[in-house]
């Protein structure tokens, strides 16, 4: 049978809160890696300088959301194949 003009089905028409959550792209493995090495190396970088605890682990918080992130991006892509 063919789809046949009028409104959708009832139901959840929209994806999951984990749909946009999960990265699927490469874009989102870059960045995340990205914010993992940045935020680490600078979170030593400023507590070595001296900066202040709460500067430095706010420096941190950024590389530990992207490991986060970059191992969200793993399980995905391993999901996905």
């Amino acid at each position: 049978m063919t789809h046949s003009a009028g409104p959708p089905p009832p139901g959840r028409r929209r994806p999951n809160l984990w749909h946009w959550l999960s990265p699927r792209g490469s874009r989102a493995f870059v960045l995340g890696v990205s914010m993992a090495v940045g935020g680490l190396a600078g979170g030593v970088r400023s507590m070595v300088d001296g900066k202040g605890i709460w500067t430095a682990f706010g420096i941190f918080g950024v590389g530990v959301l992207g490991v986060v992130f970059t191992i969200a991006w793993i399980v995905t892509y391993a999901r996905e194949r």
